[in-house]
């Protein structure tokens, strides 16, 4: 995260930088400067994301089953989670506009690190999915906050190199919090000789420090600053004229969004039991194959969200999403033990190409006092997606495996097909509306 030796030529598109975001960046500049502004938003990501994939990726699956309830309420607990994150990050994007990001980042962790503690003490499947409620709240309060916080302090030429350490941040969760939760389980269940689902709740203590560190990081790091602090309009009232003037802008992203995470969402409460039994993993054998492409893709995220400044946000995106959708394609034809962190590597490395790109470009689009909206419509648009995902995913679960010619689909294998699809047609859909800046019929529009 050096600063460059040199100060690049101004684009136009930072000559377009509105007033408020030079208000911002002049009067409520963090003292610990932008790095540390960076750092600690990285810190709060990694805490966060681990906290979050360990309870509803590595021990929800698991608990569930080993308490006998079903495997269907998986994916029940997981879009109880999902449904409840989607329709409040938009609200609780809003919320951080007008009243402070800090605020936001502080209070949802503390609200998941109450749910963490008392998970392992609930066995009433409704229980559990109001547990799952709950932390979908956090979860909505926590992320639209924290983009927006790179938002509001870096500047848009450096955005997209900005995102990308956010999305390193997020891998190491994605990646590490099913390896930590599977090999404290596995621990437990070979050293401590537990049985059932009395391992499973380590995990979930595990989960609920991560969760209080994410909310002490806030407190002691993050300024107390909100993009609205110097007007009153975005104190008093929510301009929902310019809301709706900034959704014009960006309608075929929002499609693009959706159709993404619905694909994610068809393998998402699934993923970890198809592949132990597929491939005949163990947790933890699960969890260290996630982890070593992970931490690769971590190391080369900060070269790739430099590259996808060069590259411009709409290459950047293509891209990215094309790398996705080839790498999913290849692992759902040629699936193999050997193969799948290859696989997971390129998938990684075109995610982290395009996301950070994708909300740079959101977040280009939008006024410093509307950011956090637009990123929570964005967000909202990704969680609608998922949970669409998940309840299509728990049905073709359950479905019987095909073959024809070279595609063979196995037993529980859908999901993963439709995954490819929707990621491909994601791509196209980047290929051929991705652009920018809106379209000159959106700006008369407005």
């Amino acid at each position: 995260m050096e600063a460059p030796t040199e100060t690049p030529p101004e684009r136009p598109e930072e000559r377009r930088e509105t007033s408020q975001e030079a208000v911002v960046a002049t009067t409520s500049a963090p003292s610990v400067g932008v790095k540390g502004l960076l750092l600690a938003i990285v810190c709060v990501a990694v805490f966060g994301e681990l906290g979050y994939t360990t309870v509803n990726v590595s021990a929800m699956p698991v608990y569930i089953h080993d308490l006998g309830l079903g495997d269907h309420l998986v994916g029940i607990a997981m879009l109880s989670f999902l449904v409840t994150e989607g329709l409040l990050k938009s609200p609780f994007g809003i919320l951080g506009d007008r009243f402070g990001r800090k605020v936001m980042m502080i209070s949802g962790p503390l609200l998941s690190t109450a749910t963490a503690v008392l998970t392992p003490y609930v066995h009433h499947p409704f229980a559990l999915i109001l547990l799952r409620i709950f932390d979908g709240i956090g979860a909505a309060a926590l992320w639209p906050s924290a983009f927006s916080l790179i938002g509001d302090h870096v500047p848009e030429s450096r955005r997209t190199a900005a995102m990308s350490y956010f999305n390193i941040a997020y891998l190491i969760g994605v990646a590490a919090g099913p390896f930590l939760g599977g090999a404290i389980d596995d621990l437990a269940r070979h050293r401590l000789h537990l049985h059932g689902a009395s391992p499973v709740r380590f995990s979930f203590y595990l989960a609920s420090v991560l969760f209080l560190i994410t909310s002490l990081v806030a407190v002691i790091v993050l300024p107390n600053d909100h993009p609205g602090a110097s007007h009153a309009k975005a104190t008093s009232e929510f301009d929902f004229k310019a809301f709706r003037a900034m959704m014009r802008r960006m309608p075929m992203i929002l499609l693009m969004t959706f159709i993404t995470f619905l694909g994610i969402g068809l393998i998402m409460a699934y993923v970890k039991l198809f592949l132990m039994e597929a491939l005949g993993l163990t947790e933890t054998d699960f969890g260290r194959m996630l982890l070593i492409p992970a931490l690769l893709i971590a190391v080369l995220s900060a070269p790739m969200g430099a590259l996808g400044d060069r590259l411009g946000k709409p290459l950047a995106i293509k891209i990215g999403i094309g790398t996705c959708a080839v790498s999913f394609w290849l692992m759902v034809l040629f699936l193999h033990r050997t193969t799948l962190p290859i696989y997971g590597t390129l998938l990684g490395l075109g995610f982290v190409l395009a996301f950070p790109a994708w909300m740079a470009l959101v977040s280009s689009l939008s006024d410093a006092s509307q950011r956090g909206a637009a990123i929570g419509a964005v967000g909202t648009a990704q969680a609608l997606g998922t949970i669409v995902g998940i309840g299509a995913g728990s049905f073709l679960y359950r479905q019987p495996g095909f073959r024809m010619g070279f595609l063979v689909i196995p037993d529980h294998g859908w999901p993963f097909f439709g995954c490819a699809v929707m990621l491909l047609t994601a791509f196209l859909i980047a290929l051929f509306t991705v652009q920018e800046r809106p379209s000159t019929a959106a700006i008369e529009q407005e």
